[in-house]
Order: C-alpha cells, then structure tokens, then sequence
C-alpha cells in the first residue's frame, strides 16, 4: 500500500517539475543587483475575496489589508511587539490597559484618526449585528473608555495577559469610524480607506489589486511609488513570472520548485517555519465525520512524513497536534501524529462506516500543495476503505463556504498562531462561536474559556495539553504539516517574510536595492 501511494506522489511531484530537496533555510546569498523600478508587483495564489479586515483572515487578504490598515501594535518578524498607532501600552491593575495614541495621524480621507476610531473599531468586531469574521478576538474586553482624543483605556473581563498580543493581529486593525458609518460596509469594502502605508486605487476581480504609497504615511514613505498584487492561482504561470522578471514577488513556493528560483541567477527563495499549521478542517456536524472514531480513522491513515518528504522536500515537520511549535506550551513530549492503516480500518470498522462518501474541496493555489495533498490523501484514504472524494472549487467559492459554513466534509485552512499561544489559534478559531465552530465539547470549551483568563502560565499549560487530549479524541482538525513558508524574490528587493503570514510592506521591512 505505502508504494502505491508513494508512486502516486512521486507522479505528482515529477509532474510539478520537481527538484532535489534543499539544506539548510533555503536562503541564498544574493549577487549584488540592482533596480531604478518604482513599482512592486506581487503575485499569490488567488485573488481577494474581502478588503474589510474584519470580515476576512485568509492569507490573500491579509497581505493587503495589513498593509491599507494599521494596528494599534505590530508583530513584527522577530516575534517581539512593536508601536504601531498605539506609542505606548501599560497595563494598570489586574484588568485595566492603557494606550497612548500617536499623534498627527491622518485617514487616507485626510481625516484625522482618534481614539474614537479605536473604540467604534474594538467594539466593531464583536457587535453581533456586523456578523464578522474575528468575533472571537476580543471577547475578553467589557469596556473600552476613551478620555480625550489621544488616549484609550480598555478594560477587561477579567484579567488577560495577552491583550497586547491580541491588538497586533486579526481583529485588531483600526478602520474610520467616520467614513464607515457614512458609506456603509459594502462601500467600505468596494473602496477601503486606513492609515497604512498604501491606498487603494482599484481592484479588477481575478486579475490584480492596485494600491499606490500613502505620501503621508507616519511610518514614513515606502520605497515605491506603487504595489500591485496579481491573482496568479496556478503554481508554474507563477514562477514563470517571477523567472521572466514581469513580477518582483511570488507567495506560496513549493519547496520542488524552490533550487529552480534560486539557481536561477536573477532570483533568490527566503521562507520561515509557519507559525500555524495547515489541516483539513472538518464539518463535524456531517454524517459520517460527526463520529469520533471515522475521524481517528482518517487521520491514522495519513502518511505525513511521506508528505513532508515528497511533496515539501523536507521543508516542514509532522505535527504533533493542535498546537505549533515555537508557540508558548506547545508540548515537545508529544510525539508526531501516528500513521497506522490498519488501525484506520479497524477504527473505521467499529464505527460502523457503511462507506459513505467524504470530500475534500480543495483549491488551487490557496495554500501551497493543497490540490496535491488532496490526492495524495485521497489516495491513502481509499486505501484504507474510505470513499473519498476530491472537488476542487475556485477562491472566491471557498471563501462564500468560509462564510456560510457550508462546506460538505473537509477542506485546506491554514489557522495562524496569532499571539504565539495556542489562545490565539486553536481556541481563537475552534472555540464556541469561532470561524471553525463545527463541534463542541463541554470539557474543552471549560478548559478553554479558563486558560484565556489566567496569569498563572502553569495552568494555562496544563489546560492547554488537557484540551489537546480532547482534540486528538475528536479532531475537528486534522492537522496535517507545519510547513515552511516560502517566497520567490528579486534579487534586487530585499524583504523578510513574517512567520505569520503578514506581508508588510513597510520601511523597516521591504526596499529595493538601488544603484
């Protein structure tokens, strides 16, 4: 069985066009070259779907949206916080935040930003009349209190350490009070309007989003006058692209084709273990997948280090469950995911599968792999009995599905560790009224709303490696591969790629290199 289903992947890799796995970060050192370009062209896998940042947190959304909208604190690729609209943050007592708003900061509008903008902002996500996608973010806050225009005090439920670290992400970008309640949401996404350090000129659906620099930016002018991000959702139009020299960078890299990007002379590969993972999100609401031991089934026949081997040339780890590694508790004691088929087929046998049909929707291009993966998977699923099938649907129809939570079985979603603790990822998404809230579990959901509201780190690990326990019984995830995220560069541009999947476009993080 494990040679048909390696043969299966080899296939598919020599049909990528594949190459000898990489050592090392799979960085090289670059040839001094040079540019006069003014423009910066960006090439992802699939096109927008939402420009509001509180309605989307797909990774090709959010490569824009950080960019048109700033947070009140940033993480920046060091994994440390930094000032952002906010100069300074302390905390006042057990559940008590104060922030210091920076000054002289203008709305794309020309309208002056203020700490009215933060509240209506915060208070934005979770209004259950708006339905956004980041709900979930700040449920720890009761109030929010702004005394005059260049301050804002937030006080919480009860006390929550990681406050800072939840305003620097999802959720946390400030959007006008003003404008928005002038145009509406729609207007508001079909022309957005932030403080970041490009504005948005146009938007051609499945082809490109055109943004230009914002002169007046207080971080202070990006070096180019424009950045364009193109929907490029097939893999080899995209490096061929990149290898053409008709875009400056590309996202989602396979690693089989990252010694062709950069053994290409003109073009370099820079990349960072993911903070998150990508799985197969399951709707466990539907027959048969609402059975524990079926999921249990489907994971034990997952062959991941053959995945990791053949379709990520080595440029990921196996994962050992819900929780990233390099995120607080994650748990190095727990081994990696099992593989055992014939586990799989009795786990499927006692629960009764009568053979129904299970499908995988996949995309194309939306995280890299996930159509490879899907067959490969499918293949070793069927091997084991299951009837599985693979559907693939475009972007635009994986996000409506996001959305409406009416997706038929699985489907790829890449959860990001946004505050570096398993609160932020997999209680952030899988938690009660969270963007993957297909499955409940009493216990879990106790353990969870407990851990966020603790300061004692001791707890909170123990509930963490108590709640993992629980998902690894009924996997409303099968997480599948803790990938390496990597980026096709320019020789000339210099940029370092954010763990997290922010693709900031900002002073201390992007330049060209010029003559």
């Amino acid at each position: 069985m494990v040679q048909v289903t390696r043969r299966h992947l080899l296939k598919g890799a020599a049909a990528a066009g594949a190459f000898a796995a990489l050592p090392g970060p799979l960085v090289r050192e670059a040839r001094a070259q040079t540019t006069q370009k003014r423009e910066l062209v960006v090439a992802q896998g699939g096109d927008i779907s939402k420009f509001d940042p509180h309605f989307s947190t797909s990774s090709n959304d959010i490569r824009v949206s950080f960019n048109l909208f700033d947070n009140l604190l940033s993480r920046r690729p060091d994994g440390r916080l930094y000032p952002g609209l906010a100069t300074e943050w302390k905390r006042e007592g057990q559940t008590t935040w104060s922030f210091k708003l920076r000054p002289g900061v203008r709305w794309h509008t020309g309208d002056v930003f203020t700490s009215a903008d933060v509240k209506w902002s915060l208070e934005r996500t979770w209004d259950p009349k708006q339905n956004t996608r980041v709900n979930t973010v700040f449920t720890t806050i009761d109030r929010i209190e702004t005394p005059d225009a260049t301050n804002v005090v937030v006080h919480t439920k009860k006390p929550d350490p990681l406050l800072p670290a939840r305003l620097a992400f999802y959720g946390g970008q400030i959007v006008p009070k003003k404008y928005l309640e002038a145009v509406g949401n729609d207007a508001f996404n079909a022309r957005p309007v932030g403080t970041g350090p490009v504005r948005f000129v146009s938007w051609t659906k499945d082809d490109k989003v055109v943004l230009e620099a914002n002169p007046d930016y207080w971080g202070g002018r990006i070096d180019a006058d424009r950045v364009i991000f193109r929907s490029v959702p097939e893999t080899a139009p995209r490096i061929a692209a990149l290898l053409k020299g008709e875009v400056d960078v590309i996202t989602q890299l396979p690693p089989d084709h990252g010694e062709r990007v950069a053994g290409a002379g003109a073009t370099q590969v820079v990349g960072a273990l993911y903070a998150g993972l990508y799985v197969l999100a399951v709707n466990s609401k539907r027959p048969p997948l609402d059975n524990p031991l079926v999921k249990q089934a489907l994971s034990l026949a997952v062959d991941r280090e053959l995945i990791v081997k053949e379709l990520w040339r080595g440029r990921g780890i196996v994962p050992s469950g819900p929780v990233a590694k390099g995120d607080n508790h994650y748990d190095p004691a727990l081994p990696p995911l099992a593989y055992d088929p014939r586990e799989a087929r009795e786990r499927l046998r006692k629960a009764g599968y009568k053979n129904e049909e299970i499908v995988i929707e996949t995309t194309v291009g939306y995280t890299a792999n996930d159509k490879p993966m899907s067959e490969a998977i499918q293949g070793m699923w069927r091997e084991v009995g299951v009837n599985a099938k693979v559907e693939v649907v475009e972007y635009s129809v994986r996000a409506q599905k996001n959305r409406d939570r009416t997706f038929k079985g699985l489907w790829w979603s890449d959860p990001t560790s946004t505050l570096g603790d398993p609160d932020g990822m997999m209680w952030r998404l899988l938690g009660p009224g969270g963007p993957q809230d297909y499955w409940r579990h009493p216990r879990f959901d106790e353990l969870g709303e407990a851990a966020r509201f603790s300061v004692d780190e001791k707890f909170r690990g123990e509930a963490y490696r108590e709640m993992t326990k629980v998902f690894l019984e009924h996997f409303p995830w099968i997480p599948v591969v803790q990938p390496y995220e990597d980026y096709g560069l320019q020789k000339y541009v210099e940029w370092t790629p954010n763990p997290n999947q922010q693709f900031e476009i900002r002073r201390f993080n992007f330049k060209f290199r010029r003559a």
